[in-house]
């Protein structure tokens, strides 16, 4: 779900990135308030652009926190590993605190438009490809 570290994000990639993050956490369950939180987590030092460390070990830590156990390991969390190398990506693009948090909003923003998809449907989604415009549709009925 991550990208690859390049130049930029264009806009649609990051609308890309987040639908497939806020699709993930739907899947896995998660509340809305855990987006809420790594949003928070951005602001937990006061240096803009290792604030993207500290968020991405925050966001590690809630991936095994809601990670499900298989025997005696814990398989973590997807969406808030997700979160974390994307956070990762940020990082080494060089980018800060505020393009995290703006991204952020872009996934809640699509977790929250998504209460009215039914848990089958989600289940049909392919969360590795689905794009913006793809879910904006299912939204949409089409």
């Amino acid at each position: 779900m991550a990208m690859s570290v390049s130049a930029s994000f264009s806009y649609k990639d990051l609308l890309n990135m987040a639908t497939r993050i806020a699709v993930q956490a739907r899947i896995d369950k998660l509340a809305k308030d855990q987006i809420e939180n790594l949003i928070g987590s951005l602001y937990a030092i006061d240096d803009p652009k290792d604030a993207l460390l500290v968020a991405q070990l925050f966001a590690q830590r809630q991936a095994v926190r809601f990670g499900k156990r298989k025997g005696n390991v814990i398989v973590p969390c997807k969406a808030m590993s997700e979160v974390g190398e994307t956070f990762n990506d940020m990082y080494n693009m060089g980018k800060d605190r505020v393009f995290a948090a703006q991204f952020l909003t872009l996934v809640k923003w699509i977790y929250e438009s998504m209460e009215s998809i039914e848990r089958d449907e989600l289940s049909r989604i392919n969360v590795k490809t689905i794009t913006f415009d793809e879910l904006m549709n299912i939204l949409r009925g089409r």
